[in-house]
């Protein structure tokens, strides 16, 4: 049988292919046409292995600079896409390993973890940095002596305020002593910023004694209370707590009572003016935020 050798390409590429086993052929007494058709395709296959069983230096080696690109194209486009696949296949497992969402961290603490102890008791100890630091902390450390009165420590016990004011009640007068001092001396002081300081100093001592007078009132009215809730109370009546509003009103009912009517006028005015003054500031604020901004 005469065998024909399988020309090569248009574009002077040389196709190899791989060698596959193939059934015998059974010819069939159909018909001549079938059977010439049949022998042309084993001559083909026969052709095919023949080219690849012979060596790779009798295939023409064959210069590509002289081939133009739309030739290279469609040789590269008749070769299978198995390559072409398994590249988008790695490139899209690249991706959704990319959109994976990363695993969350596990905590390398656990709660029975033993607390970090020192390695002695003169060892210095350790303290976390990552706690916040306060913002009224001491920059400069005030390396000065502190001095403080052991007869006010608490650590001493709880102080009692009657009886402290009984025992140090020579001290108001002379506070009384010192504020009529001042009074005098502003008179004669002719220097308006010695005067001015003169008045603060006044001003701020006569404040601190309507503050005290206000709270030995509160400490009488509360200590009265309960005298005669524990009178009611020994007769099997049950005892009433003062609340603080009730408080309020009857140190207002008291003071006023021993007041002039004048003096209940002007304090009624003073009232009225500081509570005006309170609700324009907050008519004041609430126009300033409702009013449009640009």
């Amino acid at each position: 049988m005469a065998f024909k050798r399988k020309t090569s390409s248009s574009f002077g590429l040389e196709r190899r292919v791989r060698p596959r086993r193939e059934d015998e052929w059974v010819e069939e007494p159909e018909s001549q046409g079938s059977s010439s058709e049949g022998d042309d395709e084993v001559e083909e296959e026969e052709e095919g292995s023949e080219d690849e069983s012979e060596p790779e230096q009798d295939t023409p080696k064959m210069d590509l600079s002289s081939v133009s690109f739309g030739a290279l194209a469609k040789a590269q486009a008749s070769l299978p896409s198995a390559g072409r696949k398994s590249k988008s296949k790695k490139s899209t497992d690249e991706d959704a390993s990319k959109t994976e969402t990363p695993a969350p961290r596990k905590s390398t603490k656990s709660k029975d973890d033993p607390k970090p102890k020192r390695s002695s008791k003169h060892a210095p100890q350790e303290q976390t940095s990552k706690k916040p630091v306060s913002r009224r902390r001491e920059i400069l450390p005030d390396n000065r002596r502190q001095y403080r009165d052991p007869r006010f420590d608490p650590l001493v016990g709880r102080v009692d305020e009657e009886k402290a004011s009984k025992a140090y009640a020579f001290l108001d007068e002379y506070r009384d002593k010192e504020m009529a001092d001042l009074r005098a001396q502003i008179k004669k002081t002719k220097d308006s910023y010695e005067k001015d300081n003169l008045k603060r100093q006044l001003q701020s001592m006569e404040s601190r004694k309507k503050a005290n007078m206000r709270r030995q009132e509160e400490e009488r009215l509360l200590k009265e209370h309960r005298q005669k809730e524990k009178e009611l109370v020994a007769q099997g009546k049950t005892p009433f707590y003062l609340k603080k509003s009730e408080q309020k009103k009857q140190l207002l009912v008291n003071r006023y009572e021993g007041m002039s009517k004048g003096q209940v006028d002007r304090a009624i005015e003073r009232k009225r003016k500081k509570v005006a003054g309170k609700e324009k500031k907050e008519l004041d604020f609430l126009q300033r935020g409702s009013r449009p901004r640009g």
